[in-house]
């Protein structure tokens, strides 16, 4: 969990840097610049949040490593860094957009290479998607003018529970995508606890 959350927390915020700040969201921060420690925060507990949940769910743990081996995990993080930087900078596409793509693309090549991480995948996919309802539903209640104040042009303008569905999408996705990234990065089989 400690090595999922330290490694969403850097990338959470180096894209909010890049990507995020500029069509997406701008969310106030205590130091007033693009990206704030806040970044890091959020990226640190729902990758955490992800990389556990369905091993929690299910009563999981790590068991004998795989035998063959499929892309590393560092080439995924690179690929998609890659595509999304591509699908912004080259092909246009808003960073919404340019994530949602690069996500789908990396799930499909985890999914493909250890289908045994499939129902974790779509666990800790369902899992995130709602605890991020929760989340946005205290956020509006606290704050009804947060939504207007926070998100910028990029986005569609549907909204749910007055919350752009981007954000549902999103956290779907990336849930679906961290879950099983521990696992997959170290070739490690999921069993149940109960079997060791």
């Amino acid at each position: 969990m400690l090595v999922i959350s330290v490694l969403i927390g850097i990338i959470s915020v180096l894209t909010s840097y890049f990507w995020w700040t500029k069509d997406w969201w701008r969310p106030f921060n205590i130091t007033g610049t693009v990206v704030g420690f806040e970044d890091f925060i959020i990226g640190f507990a729902s990758g955490g949040i992800m990389s556990v949940i369905y091993n929690f769910l299910f009563n999981k743990s790590y068991g004998k490593e795989i035998k063959f081996k499929p892309p590393s995990a560092l080439l995924l993080l690179m690929f998609m860094a890659s595509l999304t930087f591509l699908f912004i900078f080259v092909v246009g596409l808003t960073s919404f957009w340019s994530c949602i793509i690069t996500l789908v693309f990396t799930i499909i090549i985890i999914d493909y290479y250890r289908q045994d991480l499939i129902l974790n995948s779509f666990v800790s996919g369902l899992s995130m998607l709602s605890i991020s309802i929760l989340f946005y539903l205290v956020v509006i209640l606290i704050s009804h003018t947060w939504v207007d104040k926070t998100y910028l042009s990029g986005l569609s303008g549907i909204r749910i529970f007055t919350i752009p569905i981007e954000e549902f999408i999103f956290w779907f996705l990336a849930g679906m995508w961290v879950g099983p990234l521990y696992e997959y990065a170290l070739r490690k089989k999921l069993i149940s606890k109960r079997v060791r």
